[in-house]
């Protein structure tokens, strides 16, 4: 697709990171951290 951005590239997700105050992304394989400030 060449009109497509890298930030749409794949679906919208769920991340829980409450818990543990990280997630990775299943899709691309980014990993999210909380920050708390």
């Amino acid at each position: 697709m060449p009109r497509t951005h890298l930030w749409n590239s794949h679906p919208k997700v769920f991340l829980p990171v409450e818990e543990t105050g990280t997630a990775m992304c299943p899709y691309c394989g980014a990993t999210y951290t909380l920050d708390n400030g």
